[in-house]
């Protein structure tokens, strides 16, 4: 072996490395151990902390009935089973069922990945069918524009507000979604202003900004500076009132609050939430302008078209059915 060939299997040895190899090997006793090295997978907060959530349900059942798992091979078909009919009989929407029991089933599946269990005993285990229609009571376009037009616009706090209006009608973003944003994420990408959306699953989407949006941007911006708070990139977008910029994300329950404080104040006497504001924009975009469910699709951060289907009303609209085109008896022409 020449020299330089010993040179360069000659290493330093690193004792915080050693020990973290160490840590690394040992056997875990507890639960909490794989789920903390389950969810480092993940990059987005959200996604996290929706996980934990979901997961610590599961295990508290299990703890209810003296089922205490310390191992993910320990997980049986049966607990999920359970698990499910407690689910349903609690009278949770098929929705939020299924999502709490797809957490589970992706635990075990990234055990399988990590070796820890040779198959996924919740595989065979069904899962309740998710209702195909949107439940969301959307806005109509002229109680969009009361909405839009309601904030004051000479104080701070009514320019963020106005902001987060036309942001959630105008990009039907995800509530966690708008509170994360940050300045760095408007960028020029092929000749387009647009947004770089971290939503679902850690997944990136680009987002158009139109002329509207963009006018609404450039004066927030500009009151915000003229008050002494020019954002940084590293800034989240919507700040709040008051001396200093926020070093902390808004809080969704604001966003919500925000949402059924302006519906109440135009006169709109219905049950709607941040959610209305993005199934409202979804349901224009398909019932009255007609466009593709696939960009409709891509545009909401939908995986599948099934879930962007829901806000289809046209699919309700007997007068275009069909239907109405069957006839055998016409002659050719």
């Amino acid at each position: 072996m020449g020299k330089k060939t010993e040179a360069a299997l000659t290493t330093t040895f690193n004792p915080k490395l050693a020990q973290k190899f160490q840590e690394a090997a040992e056997k875990k006793t507890e639960i909490q151990d794989f789920v903390s090295e389950f969810l480092s997978q993940f990059l987005s907060p959200d996604t996290k902390t929706a996980y934990i959530k979901d997961l610590k349900f599961f295990f508290n059942f299990l703890r209810s009935g003296d089922v205490a798992i310390t191992h993910p091979r320990e997980i049986k078909s049966y607990h999920f089973q359970l698990y499910r009919d407690h689910l349903l009989e609690r009278g949770l929407s098929s929705a939020t069922i299924n999502r709490r029991l797809v957490c589970i089933r992706s635990f075990l599946k990234w055990a399988i990945a990590a070796r820890l269990i040779d198959f996924n005993p919740l595989d065979a285990v069904k899962l309740p069918k998710v209702q195909t229609e949107s439940e969301t009571v959307a806005f109509d376009d002229e109680e969009v524009q009361r909405m839009i037009d309601a904030p004051d616009l000479s104080t701070q706090r009514g320019r963020t507000h106005r902001l987060i209006i036309v942001l959630l009608f105008h990009l039907g973003l995800r509530r966690s979604e708008l509170t994360h944003l940050k300045l760095q994420q408007l960028v020029e990408e092929r000749g387009h202003r647009v947004l770089r959306i971290f939503g679902k699953g850690d997944k990136v989407r680009l987002v158009p900004l139109n002329d509207a949006v963009q006018r609404e941007l450039t004066s927030y911006l500009k009151a915000m500076e003229e008050l002494g708070h020019e954002l940084g990139a590293e800034d989240f977008l919507l700040q709040t009132e008051g001396s200093r910029r926020s070093t902390r994300p808004i809080d969704g329950s604001t966003i919500f609050r925000i949402i059924t404080r302006y519906a109440r104040k135009v006169g709109i006497n219905k049950t709607v939430s941040p959610h209305s504001c993005r199934a409202t924009v979804i349901s224009h975009l398909l019932d009255t302008q007609h466009a593709a469910i696939r960009d409709v699709a891509t545009f909401a951060g939908h995986a599948n078209i099934t879930t962007t289907e829901r806000y289809d009303k046209r699919r309700r609209n007997l007068d275009k059915s069909a239907a109405y085109q069957v006839d055998f008896y016409k002659k050719d022409a």
